[in-house]
C-alpha cells in the first residue's frame, strides 16, 4: 500500500467526519436537551482524535515516500 492509496482514505476519513459533524450541528438548532449535548460532545472528541489520526496518517505517508526513494537509490 503506497502513500497515495493511505492519503486517499484519510480524506475519506476526513470528509466523513465533517460531514457527520455538520450534521450534528444542524441538528443542534432542533435540539436543546441534554442528549443533543452528551451526543455534541462525543462528537467533538471524535473530531480531536480523527486530528490525532490524520496528522499520524502524513506522519506515515512521509515515511514511505521517504522509504520509497531510499529503496529507488542505485548504490
Amino acid at each position: 500500500m503506497g502513500s497515495e492509496s493511505i492519503k486517499k482514505d484519510m480524506q475519506i476519513f476526513e470528509a466523513s467526519v465533517k460531514k457527520l459533524s455538520s450534521g450534528i450541528s444542524q441538528a443542534g438548532s432542533l435540539w436543546t436537551d441534554a442528549k443533543y449535548s452528551e451526543l455534541s460532545f462525543a462528537i467533538a472528541e471524535l473530531a480531536k482524535q480523527s486530528r490525532d489520526v490524520l496528522v499520524v496518517g502524513e506522519r506515515c505517508c512521509g515515511a514511505l515516500d521517504k522509504f520509497s526513494q531510499i529503496s529507488s537509490e542505485k548504490y
